[in-house]
């Protein structure tokens, strides 16, 4: 049946419409023609399978019912000239989502399921961010929160770490937002989201100090629990990236003082160590040089280098330093002489052996190989013979 939608002009039945679009194709036809494609356009918009049911087809109610921008301009918005819709008043938008929201309650969890879809569906991702962070943090709880972290975990987790951002910075929601953060930090599915969201945090420079601890709180625990070699590596990439910060220093220096005075986790003291190796003042290792930080530098290369986990951890950046230094004499020496004694240390046998490997291709300023000069340095003449360079210790 047609329907009148301005009180003037009536719309086309479904089969005048057919009718139109063969006109449109055919421009000048003759009748049995023009009648006969618009009988082919209705024919083409039933189902195949559709037997005699009368119904109308999803293809034929879709094409019987009004047009786009005639349903967009009678929710209220206007399609321009580049065929961009926008609302005729800046924020009837919001509106519309918190009235949803505030009175539809069977349909909250299908709005943040929708919306963390369609964030993925446009590029606009900030303003799902935008959408979805007004509504879960609306009633001034985590609630909804907590929905929203089982829906986008998975599937979304940048654009769930982006409302957590949000969430964090909320004076109303804030603090309730960090304990969620902090029970996610030891479950496995939540984890790589609670260490986005602290990246993101101590990324931002106008964070004040209460914040950023906060966030190197959960990376902690997340190191502290989690067994997982993906999340270790995904805390130490995100204290590297504090590694190149004056701010983040000192904190990489404090988690490292706090481990060797036992006041926190020795996983997460040794990731913070790791991500202080590779800072370098004038071309000598941070760590090793005379403005190094105040802390126990060859007691943290003994620990890591006394388990068989960490040694593998450790070897890489202790030979990003050699190298670093094998093409000045003074530097290289300093830096040797430095090293041997951790090198010495008790269980250190293994370790020292893995990494004269790892320097095979390393050549010292005289044009020694550096795995054979810690070698000779390190090993006993009288026990060469036993434990060669070239094989594997027994």
């Amino acid at each position: 049946m047609a329907t009148t939608h301005d009180n003037a002009k009536g719309s086309l039945t479904l089969e005048d419409r057919c009718l139109l679009m063969a006109l449109a194709v055919c421009q000048s036809a003759p009748l049995p023609i023009v009648a006969s494609t618009a009988r082919a356009l209705h024919q083409a918009l039933v189902p195949k399978d559709a037997g005699t049911t009368s119904s109308l087809s999803p293809a034929q109610s879709s094409f019987a019912g009004r047009g786009l921008r005639r349903r967009i301009q009678d929710v209220g918005a206007a399609v321009g000239s580049q065929d961009t819709v926008l609302f005729d008043r800046p924020a009837y938008g919001r509106a519309i989502l918190e009235y949803v929201w505030d009175n539809y309650e069977a349909i909250r969890e299908a709005m943040l399921a929708w919306l963390v879809q369609s964030a993925a569906g446009y590029s606009a991702a900030d303003l799902s961010v935008a959408a979805l962070s007004a509504l879960v943090l609306r009633h001034g709880t985590t609630v909804h929160l907590t929905t929203l972290g089982a829906i986008a975990r998975e599937s979304h987790p940048d654009l769930l770490s982006a409302v957590l951002d949000v969430a964090v910075h909320d004076e109303h929601v804030g603090r309730l937002a960090w304990d969620v953060l902090y029970r996610w930090a030891e479950q496995k599915p939540y984890a790589p989201t609670v260490i986005s969201t602290c990246r993101r945090v101590l990324h931002d420079d106008a964070a004040n100090a209460s914040t950023a601890k906060r966030a190197m709180v959960r990376l902690r625990r997340i190191a502290h629990t989690t067994s997982e070699p993906d999340l270790r590596r995904d805390v130490l990439e995100a204290f590297e990236e504090l590694a190149g910060r004056p701010t983040g220093t000192a904190r990489l220096v404090a988690e490292v003082r706090d481990w060797q005075e036992s006041q926190a986790s020795a996983k997460s003291g040794s990731l913070a160590f790791l991500a202080l190796m590779p800072v370098q003042d004038d071309g000598m290792p941070w760590l090793m040089s005379d403005r190094a930080p105040n802390i126990d530098v060859q007691r943290a290369l003994q620990d890591l280098l006394s388990s068989p986990e960490t040694t593998a951890e450790v070897i890489p950046y202790l030979t990003g330093w050699i190298r670093t230094c094998a093409t000045n004499p003074a530097s290289y020496g300093r830096l040797r002489d430095q090293l041997l004694p951790a090198l010495r240390g008790h269980n250190m046998f293994h370790a020292g052996m893995e990494l004269m490997k790892a320097l095979a291709d390393v050549t010292t300023p005289q044009g020694v190989n550096a795995g054979e000069d810690f070698y000779q340095h390190l090993v006993d003449h009288r026990l060469q013979p036993v434990f060669s360079l070239t094989k594997d210790p027994a």
